[in-house]
């Protein structure tokens, strides 16, 4: 049954005798069990799969662990049970594709292991049809305060959570935040390092609840890995104190799969059907084909220079040619737009003749409804996407955009603050005429509702980061688009 760090199991109603399991006890829901204080989470839900994973701490060897999974949350209506192994060499993570399901369909699911039994889960496939709601997050700098934005998303009325990178941050102790202090204290640069700054980050409460509430679509940015990183090294990794890039890569990549995995074959890019309404395109655009960072806008402008690599290119704007959903969502780590104003060399402004060839795709091939959602930015905007801003394209009537970008605010890490985050934004503001939202300084999330008819993007800010007792939500834009055209239209309330 375990095929790698995986098993695969065909969902299937269980015997009676089956029932037998936890003696018919009301489920447990402990979020700080000690043996599965990491608490557990799903991901890549498909119309008829979905992989559950957890985590176990304070074992040693191979322990035996078995997965429950029912109708309802208190684990009375037993759907399936697997027996499965959390091996020592895989840093006790168990994960297991659950198949055979029906679209559209919530299902909860445990894990026992050792007379302990893990807080209970909630997942849900890919629905067939509309609506469909994502959630988006990205940049959670535990150093830099709480998680309370986890915590509003976990409340939201979303079928899946994407999160765009940055999901865990490097840095050693006081290195960049000082808020909260990091398991472990040192920077992270081995299997064991990784693997423990993973558990730690995950046993956060509201980080905890969000997981055993919706099922997570995730790729990377850099800092899973180490600052500005690309496929050949990162700025702020040195071979010389912390070793060959190589090894370090390759634990970060060993530690990303076990605690976020994903059905991507081998690649983070794949592409998750949400039935005839929505097709959900995921990027790495940080590693897989990254060319290194440009040290010169005329070396940034050279033709050739790619940030997907031409593989991953060639298949995502071949699936997107061939997609028949009424809407595209690219979720990617960085940002694809330009301002002239605030050129970011580490996002696709570093790559443009790559960005050229996307656009000139989209445009060739007539294709509509693709939204872009991205990270990185620790702001937030939203752009219509022309294949330039600044020739060709009309602000007044949205003339020439060929599609929408949303940049997700961070959950927790900083940008810019008070009189200096406003002189940004107003020089954005002037510059960039297909901006139509921008704000430097809040955190927060997107929530992303499509239908046939339109797709509605709202802006959720939650206040009060550093504050343990903070968490207060408001709603500070909501744009929609139709299928047709690449406008954004601002909503009151």
């Amino acid at each position: 049954m375990q095929v790698g760090r995986r098993a695969v199991l065909q969902a299937g109603l269980v015997g009676s005798s089956a029932l037998l399991v936890g003696c018919g006890d009301e489920p447990l829901d402990p979020p700080d069990e000690p043996l599965f204080r990491s608490g557990v989470a799903s991901f890549d839900p498909g119309p008829d799969r979905v992989l559950l994973q957890t985590q176990l701490h304070g074992v040693t060897g191979d322990v035996p662990v078995t997965l429950i999974v029912a109708d309802d949350a208190a684990l009375t209506s037993i759907r399936t049970m697997a027996p499965l192994t959390a091996r020592a060499a895989e840093g006790h993570v168990v994960i297991l594709e659950l198949t055979g399901l029906t679209p559209g369909e919530t299902l909860h699911f445990a894990f026992e292991a050792l007379g302990a039994r893990s807080r209970t889960g909630r997942t849900r496939t890919a629905p067939a049809s509309g609506p469909v709601r994502l959630g988006f997050a990205t940049c959670a700098s535990y150093a830099h305060g709480f998680f309370h934005t986890y915590a509003r998303l976990a409340e939201a009325d979303v079928d899946a959570v994407v999160h765009l990178g940055d999901y865990v941050y490097e840095y050693a102790n006081g290195a960049y935040g000082a808020r909260r202090s990091y398991d472990p204290p040192h920077e992270t640069i081995t299997l064991t390092d990784y693997r423990r700054r993973y558990a730690h980050v995950r046993a956060d409460a509201d980080l905890a609840r969000l997981h055993a509430q919706h099922p997570f679509v995730v790729t990377w940015d850099d800092h899973e890995l180490a600052n500005n990183a690309w496929r050949g090294g990162a700025i702020e990794h040195d071979p010389r104190t912390e070793g060959p890039w190589s090894e370090r890569l390759a634990a970060a990549r060993i530690a990303h799969a076990e605690w976020l995995p994903t059905r991507g074959e081998g690649s983070l890019y794949r592409r998750l059907s949400f039935g005839a309404t929505a097709d959900l395109f995921v990027l790495d655009t940080r590693l897989e084909g990254r060319d290194a960072p440009p040290t010169s806008p005329e070396e940034a402008r050279a033709p050739g220079r790619s940030i997907l690599g031409a593989a991953q290119r060639e298949r995502f704007l071949a699936e997107l040619r061939a997609s028949r959903a009424t809407w595209k969502v690219v979720a990617h780590s960085v940002q694809l737009s330009p301002h002239a104003e605030f050129w970011n060399f580490d996002a696709w402004d570093g790559y443009a003749d790559e960005r050229r060839l996307v656009l000139e795709a989209i445009r060739d091939a007539g294709i509509t409804g693709v939204i872009f959602v991205c990270g990185d930015g620790h702001k937030s905007f939203a752009d219509e996407v022309p294949l330039d801003p600044f020739a060709g394209y009309d602000p007044s009537t949205s003339a020439g955009a060929l599609a929408v970008e949303f940049m997700t605010p961070a959950v927790s890490s900083p940008n810019l603050f008070g009189a200096e985050a406003r002189a940004l934004e107003d020089a954005i503001r002037a510059a960039s005429p297909h901006t139509r939202f921008v704000e430097a300084e809040s955190r927060g999330f997107w929530t992303l509702t499509l239908d046939d008819a339109r797709a509605t993007a709202t802006l959720h800010f939650v206040d009060g980061i550093e504050d343990p007792d903070g968490g207060a939500v408001r709603i500070a834009a909501r744009f929609d688009v139709t299928p047709d055209a690449a406008r954004l239209r601002a909503v009151a309330g």
